[in-house]
Protein backbone atom coordinates (compact mmCIF):
# COMPACT_ATOMS: atom_id res chain seq x y z
CA UNK A 1 0.00 0.00 0.00
CA UNK A 2 1.26 3.59 -0.68
CA UNK A 3 1.36 5.23 2.39
CA UNK A 4 1.47 9.26 2.36
CA UNK A 5 4.08 10.25 5.67
CA UNK A 6 2.95 13.32 7.26
CA UNK A 7 6.57 13.89 8.17
CA UNK A 8 9.37 14.98 6.33
CA UNK A 9 12.93 13.81 6.60
CA UNK A 10 14.06 16.89 9.00
CA UNK A 11 10.94 16.95 10.92
CA UNK A 12 11.58 13.34 11.79
CA UNK A 13 15.05 14.01 12.43
CA UNK A 14 13.98 16.93 14.74
CA UNK A 15 11.28 15.19 16.75
CA UNK A 16 13.52 12.15 17.48
CA UNK A 17 16.05 14.38 18.62
CA UNK A 18 13.10 15.75 20.99
CA UNK A 19 12.31 12.24 22.22
CA UNK A 20 15.80 10.48 22.27
CA UNK A 21 18.61 11.32 24.61
CA UNK A 22 21.97 11.67 22.01
CA UNK A 23 21.03 12.36 18.73
CA UNK A 24 23.72 10.54 17.41
CA UNK A 25 22.78 6.98 18.74
CA UNK A 26 19.99 6.65 16.00
CA UNK A 27 20.17 8.61 12.94
CA UNK A 28 17.24 8.80 10.22
CA UNK A 29 18.78 8.30 7.02
CA UNK A 30 15.67 7.96 4.24
CA UNK A 31 12.06 8.62 4.04
CA UNK A 32 9.82 6.89 1.28
CA UNK A 33 6.67 6.21 2.04
CA UNK A 34 5.93 3.83 4.73
CA UNK A 35 9.59 3.09 4.69
CA UNK A 36 12.22 4.24 7.40
CA UNK A 37 16.18 3.88 6.77
CA UNK A 38 17.69 4.49 10.32
CA UNK A 39 21.24 4.06 10.94
CA UNK A 40 22.54 3.59 14.92
CA UNK A 41 25.94 3.24 15.83
CA UNK A 42 28.88 2.55 16.15
CA UNK A 43 29.12 4.29 19.40
CA UNK A 44 26.75 3.73 21.49
CA UNK A 45 26.15 -0.38 20.57
CA UNK A 46 26.64 -2.61 23.41
CA UNK A 47 28.65 -5.80 22.18
CA UNK A 48 29.56 -8.95 22.73
CA UNK A 49 32.25 -10.50 24.51
CA UNK A 50 33.36 -11.51 21.43
CA UNK A 51 33.22 -8.29 20.03
CA UNK A 52 30.27 -8.71 17.92
CA UNK A 53 26.93 -6.37 18.20
CA UNK A 54 24.81 -7.48 20.70
CA UNK A 55 21.48 -8.98 20.32
CA UNK A 56 19.53 -6.12 22.57
CA UNK A 57 21.66 -3.57 21.11
CA UNK A 58 19.87 -4.79 17.71
CA UNK A 59 16.83 -5.30 19.32
CA UNK A 60 16.37 -1.16 20.34
CA UNK A 61 17.88 -0.02 16.80
CA UNK A 62 15.18 -2.09 15.37
CA UNK A 63 12.40 -1.21 17.80
CA UNK A 64 13.32 2.17 18.10
CA UNK A 65 13.41 2.04 13.67
CA UNK A 66 9.49 0.44 13.27
CA UNK A 67 8.72 3.51 16.11
CA UNK A 68 9.92 5.83 13.73
CA UNK A 69 8.78 4.52 10.67
CA UNK A 70 5.17 4.58 12.43
CA UNK A 71 5.53 7.84 13.69
CA UNK A 72 6.14 9.52 10.02
CA UNK A 73 2.89 8.00 8.87
CA UNK A 74 0.46 8.92 12.06
CA UNK A 75 2.12 11.66 12.93
CA UNK A 76 4.08 12.17 16.55
CA UNK A 77 2.22 9.54 18.93
CA UNK A 78 4.46 8.90 22.21
CA UNK A 79 2.03 6.92 23.72
CA UNK A 80 2.35 4.55 21.22
CA UNK A 81 3.86 1.18 22.53
CA UNK A 82 5.00 -2.36 21.28
CA UNK A 83 2.66 -5.19 21.97
CA UNK A 84 4.20 -7.71 20.50
CA UNK A 85 7.39 -8.58 18.34
CA UNK A 86 9.34 -11.16 16.58
CA UNK A 87 13.16 -11.41 15.59
CA UNK A 88 15.55 -13.58 14.18
CA UNK A 89 18.93 -12.69 14.62
CA UNK A 90 20.84 -14.28 11.84
CA UNK A 91 24.55 -14.00 12.30
CA UNK A 92 26.37 -12.36 14.26
CA UNK A 93 26.95 -8.34 13.57
CA UNK A 94 30.24 -7.06 13.36
CA UNK A 95 31.06 -3.54 15.19
CA UNK A 96 30.00 -0.65 13.15
CA UNK A 97 27.09 1.05 11.89
CA UNK A 98 24.00 -1.04 12.09
CA UNK A 99 21.43 0.00 9.14
CA UNK A 100 17.68 -0.89 9.92
CA UNK A 101 15.02 -0.36 7.10
CA UNK A 102 11.98 -0.73 8.63
CA UNK A 103 8.26 -0.53 6.86
CA UNK A 104 4.97 -0.18 7.62
CA UNK A 105 2.79 -3.22 6.33
CA UNK A 106 -0.72 -2.37 7.80
CA UNK A 107 -2.09 0.64 9.90
CA UNK A 108 -5.63 -0.36 11.75
CA UNK A 109 -7.27 2.72 14.15
CA UNK A 110 -5.17 1.22 16.93
CA UNK A 111 -2.22 -1.01 15.84
CA UNK A 112 0.22 -0.95 12.92
CA UNK A 113 2.40 -3.65 11.91
CA UNK A 114 5.96 -3.36 10.98
CA UNK A 115 8.85 -5.42 8.88
CA UNK A 116 12.31 -4.40 10.12
CA UNK A 117 15.73 -5.90 8.50
CA UNK A 118 19.10 -4.96 9.84
CA UNK A 119 21.90 -5.08 7.97
CA UNK A 120 25.72 -4.25 9.57
CA UNK A 121 28.62 -1.91 8.16
CA UNK A 122 29.20 -5.14 5.31
CA UNK A 123 25.85 -4.74 4.45
CA UNK A 124 24.99 -8.29 5.39
CA UNK A 125 21.18 -9.04 7.07
CA UNK A 126 22.08 -9.71 10.39
CA UNK A 127 18.44 -9.88 12.23
CA UNK A 128 14.78 -9.61 10.19
CA UNK A 129 11.85 -8.37 12.64
CA UNK A 130 8.03 -8.16 13.26
CA UNK A 131 6.47 -5.27 15.20
CA UNK A 132 2.84 -5.07 16.23
CA UNK A 133 2.84 -1.64 17.79
CA UNK A 134 -0.14 -0.43 19.90
CA UNK A 135 -1.89 2.91 18.60
CA UNK A 136 -3.66 5.52 20.80
CA UNK A 137 -6.97 6.46 19.38
CA UNK A 138 -7.26 8.36 16.48
CA UNK A 139 -9.06 10.90 18.58
CA UNK A 140 -6.04 10.86 21.37
CA UNK A 141 -3.52 11.54 18.02
CA UNK A 142 -5.36 14.23 16.37
CA UNK A 143 -5.29 16.19 20.09
CA UNK A 144 -1.37 15.50 20.02
CA UNK A 145 -0.98 16.89 16.89
CA UNK A 146 -3.33 19.87 17.42
CA UNK A 147 -1.16 20.58 21.03
CA UNK A 148 2.49 20.02 19.14
CA UNK A 149 0.92 23.03 16.03
CA UNK A 150 -0.58 25.08 18.41
CA UNK A 151 2.94 24.73 20.62
CA UNK A 152 5.00 25.56 17.21
CA UNK A 153 2.68 28.68 16.33
CA UNK A 154 3.19 29.73 19.89
CA UNK A 155 7.10 29.73 20.01
CA UNK A 156 7.10 30.83 16.05
CA UNK A 157 4.89 34.29 17.32
CA UNK A 158 7.11 34.54 20.35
Amino acid sequence: MAWQPVMAIDEARAWLAEILSGTDRLRVEAIDGGRVVCAAGPDGLERRIDGALSGPAMFWAIDLAGFVAVNVLVGPAPAMALANSSISFLEPAEPGVLRVAAEVVNIASRSAVVDARATDHRGRLVAMATLHFALPSRAARAATLAAQTGTERAQAGA
